[in-house]
């Protein structure tokens, strides 16, 4: 049995107790759950996107060992001066392709596309459930990044909590909005494209660059130039740029490290209870969704997680020119 617990000194949520088991990391290629012809090895599909001739191209199928369940209520209880409730939530994996020895990167843009939109269409549904105060959409690429399974797929994640770094970004978000009335992210985009040096690509509708402070070698931020609060409300011609975008992006990336995550941040759930017990406000104004992508290269040295410090050797400036120079294929 999971429960959630909370930490009076830093307010962060953690999960207590065990899960089921993993698959095992060096799982051959003929016993891959998520190729054609294995659809009986996992769970069946929450949705799925179907390609002329019938078969899917895309599937949502829910993971074979969750952390959070979808049944029941938060039940949140006191225990003394500490707080508990039940692991609610849900998990899902998106299996981006039915191609085994392939990456997101390496897709056709306009498959690319159908994966964009089974995000789109699951982060719609999920948000109708008022327990899930944020659905975390994310994608673990290589053993580096903690990946056990080599077919490309991502995952989404729906918590009755915000995040840790979700909420200060949020904080923060909402700070500089109440002192400014402008939206932090479109105030660095308009700095990060006046000075050029941190900019990976630009192409007039979304921009990427290696963040001022990044934390990981290479790290990028894609960002739509137009003020959206959430990805979700993209439409289909929107998708498709963004698709083309981050291809470009994620082939520099894995031409200098092929292990990687990749996070999508988009606004909580506004149909949800708040966060800080008023409501969302300026929420609309003053987020900004983004994708951001955090190589792991094997020589980065270790991440001090307990004191949140990281330790980038390489400035967001060099990372940036050397992403230039690589030209996507």
């Amino acid at each position: 049995m999971i429960e959630m617990r909370q930490d009076p000194t830093t307010r962060v949520w953690i999960l207590n107790g065990r899960v089921g088991a993993a698959p095992a990391l060096d799982q051959p290629v003929a016993a891959c759950p998520f190729c054609p012809g294995c659809e009986a090895d996992t769970p069946p599909p929450i949705s799925l996107i179907a390609g002329p001739g019938g078969a899917w191209r895309v599937r949502s199928v829910p993971d074979r060992a969750p952390v959070f369940q979808v049944e029941g209520d938060l039940d949140r209880q006191a225990e003394g001066l500490y707080d508990r409730m039940r692991n609610v939530g849900a998990h899902e994996v998106v299996v981006e392709t039915p191609i085994h020895d392939t990456t997101l990167a390496r897709l056709p843009a306009a498959d690319i596309v159908l994966v964009l939109q089974m995000f789109r269409q699951r982060l719609r549904d999920l948000k109708r459930d008022t327990r899930f105060r944020y659905v975390q959409v994310f994608k673990n690429q290589g053993g580096g990044a903690g990946s056990r399974i080599a077919h490309a797929h991502s995952h989404l994640v729906a918590t009755p909590v915000i995040p840790r770094r979700l909420e200060a970004e949020l904080r923060w978000s909402k700070a500089h909005y109440d002192r400014k009335e402008r939206c932090l992210y479109c105030d660095m985009l308009h700095q990060e494209r006046e000075q050029g040096s941190r900019v990976v690509e630009d192409d007039g509708a979304f921009v990427a660059f290696c963040p001022y402070a990044s934390r990981f070698p290479y790290e990028v931020w894609l960002l739509p130039v137009a003020h959206r609060h959430q990805v979700e409300d993209q439409d289909d011609p929107a998708l498709a740029r963004l698709a083309a975008a981050l291809k470009r992006v994620l082939l520099r990336v894995e031409a200098t490290c092929a292990d990687y995550h990749l996070t999508v941040h988009t606004a909580p759930n506004e149909q949800s209870p708040p966060v800080w017990g008023r409501p969302w406000e300026s929420l609309r104004e003053d987020f900004h969704w983004h994708v951001e992508v955090l190589p792991r290269p094997a020589e980065t040295a270790r991440l001090h997680r307990e004191e949140e410090f990281y330790v980038n050797p390489v400035p967001p400036e060099e990372a940036a020119r050397h992403l230039r120079s690589i030209r996507p294929a």
